[in-house]
């Protein structure tokens, strides 16, 4: 309707999970990427995963992977996140106007986000998932909106996605879905996931290390699988299976770990809850140029 106020989706862990004063914000966000090396890798970036806990405990492997897409130009980033307290069949992408963070509003991109849910009736444009349930507003979707506000200079569209339901059967709907909408567009799919939960730190790195090898072996099918299994462990399966599944649709090869740590290595604190973290590259041929256009510039939880 013609004159209707936009629907924003306002931020909900400033403060908490990150900084809410921008200006602190960004200096965090800088700070972190200073301090990860820029890696080596062939090809173009076309997937990304990233943890979505505080950034006091996994802000520095959010940042291994958000350093390496700095200054690139994506046409759009498809953000795909699980939902922890709205439990819903299919997938959720977000119908309104904007998700903000204290650094602005990053504006969704409707024709993509309405060309996916076009695909089958279980991917539904709503905002389950994505506000307030019980309290309890979605972390792991607006997390990494500041890295990516930082790290892509040119203004990018956002396609914000949630879902539960980690079945087979539904996500390859959504990563068919994805394939088919974006083809050969230049747009960068995240994946939102921690990795293991618990209180073993010893447990942690060898729970971390099997999952993290699946994730690399690129076969969406039977990573999805064992984390169903409880082989491996990722409160994001669902996300991150769909972004391999949707990316190796479209040419992707090849899954790189560049970053691996957990919260007692963080923290120095040996004993207690402990959350695994990773970030992973996904790559393929380059088919075009998607070069950096230049160098430049939390309630403390651990999920």
């Amino acid at each position: 309707m013609s004159g209707a106020e936009p629907k924003v989706r306002a931020a909900a862990w400033d403060g908490q999970f990150y900084p809410a004063d921008p200006l602190t914000l960004e200096r965090m966000i800088q700070r972190l990427l200073d301090v990860v090396p820029k890696s080596t890798h062939e090809g173009e970036i076309v997937g990304i995963i990233a943890p979505h806990a505080g950034y006091e405990y996994s802000g520095r492997t959010a940042a291994a992977a958000y350093r390496q897409i700095l200054g690139r130009n994506y046409r759009s980033v498809i953000v795909i996140a699980p939902s922890h307290a709205d439990m819903f069949p299919g997938a959720s992408i977000y119908d309104g106007d904007y998700y903000a963070t204290p650094l602005g509003k990053v504006a969704i991109d409707k024709e993509l986000s309405a060309a996916i849910s076009r695909y089958s009736p279980h991917l539904r444009l709503s905002d389950r998932g994505h506000h307030d349930l019980g309290g309890r507003a979605e972390h792991s979707l607006e997390v990494h909106l500041p890295f990516l506000q930082t790290v892509l200079y040119s203004a990018f569209k956002l396609v914000a996605i949630v879902l539960h339901d980690y079945s087979l059967a539904n996500c390859q709907v959504l990563a068919d879905a994805l394939a088919s909408a974006i083809a050969d567009q230049n747009v960068l799919i995240v994946a939102s996931s921690d990795l293991y939960h618990g209180y073993s730190t010893e447990k942690c790195r060898e729970v971390d290390s099997k999952t993290l090898r699946s994730i690399e072996a690129f076969d969406p099918q039977e990573f999805l699988s064992g984390a169903n299994e409880d082989l491996y462990q990722a409160c994001g399966a669902g996300p991150i299976a769909v972004m391999l599944m949707a990316t190796k649709k479209n040419g992707a090869t090849k899954a790189t770990v560049i970053a691996q740590t957990n919260s007692a290595e963080v923290t120095g604190q040996k004993s207690g809850w402990t959350v695994g973290y990773a970030a992973v590259l996904v790559t393929r041929p380059s088919r075009q140029q998607n070069v950096p256009s230049g160098e430049g510039p939390a309630a403390k939880e651990k999920e």
